[in-house]
């Protein structure tokens, strides 16, 4: 079936943008500049309590067979409500972070790079959830599209560039009216963005 193109914008480098995707309408998050990271919180829009939960979502997916921490179907709401949120639809990278929920902050750059003052994106989706009334308080775990890492055996982890590159992109499809907030990760000192931020492009569809 195709799909009718109702929005299209893009979250420039290093900043952050929040918006509702309505049911049935399917979220494209797309590179549009080269290798870029996106850090992503999902909400119920109807109800901001219920928010999306990146472990439920990995451990749910691996149990049913729909997929593992680098490719999940379906994207789960935290324990006790654990609905589907959002469906992978289409994805041409099949490589991102799907179980870790966290973020660069403050205190990431801080320790990392002893540059508290560097932005982040914690920060960036914070400012952009504030006109819907959200806090940084509000937020509980991110998926970390596009995001490329390995586990070590030692228990720790690798950064690497994405896997993925200009022209890649993943389609949600929205099961409930879904509040949606992305960074366009700022981080410019590890291998995470290939060492330089970048805009992504963001698209919504619905059905004709």
């Amino acid at each position: 079936m195709t799909q009718v193109l109702l929005d299209s914008f893009v979250i420039p480098a290093r900043t952050g943008c929040a918006f509702v995707v309505p049911r049935g309408q399917v979220l494209r998050i797309e590179m549009i500049e080269g290798k870029q990271v996106g850090d992503c919180a999902f909400f119920n829009a109807d109800d901001p309590r219920e928010v999306f939960h990146v472990g439920q979502s990995w451990a749910l997916n691996v149990a049913a067979k729909t997929g593992t921490a680098k490719s999940f179907k379906h994207f789960y709401s935290k324990p006790p409500r654990e609905n589907v949120m959002l469906t992978v639809v289409a994805d041409t990278v099949k490589n991102h972070w799907g179980n870790m929920g966290g973020r660069c902050s403050r205190r990431w750059h801080e320790i990392t790079a002893g540059d508290p003052d560097h932005p982040s994106c914690q920060e960036n989706l914070a400012a952009a959830l504030a006109p819907f009334g959200l806090t940084g308080d509000d937020i509980v775990d991110v998926f970390n599209v596009f995001m490329n890492v390995d586990l070590t055996p030692d228990g720790g982890f690798t950064l690497k560039a994405p896997a993925g590159d200009k022209g890649d992109y993943i389609d949600l499809r929205a099961e409930m009216n879904i509040l949606a907030a992305i960074s366009a990760c700022p981080g410019d000192k590890t291998p995470t963005n290939d060492f330089k931020p970048k805009a992504l492009g963001v698209k919504i569809f619905g059905a004709p």
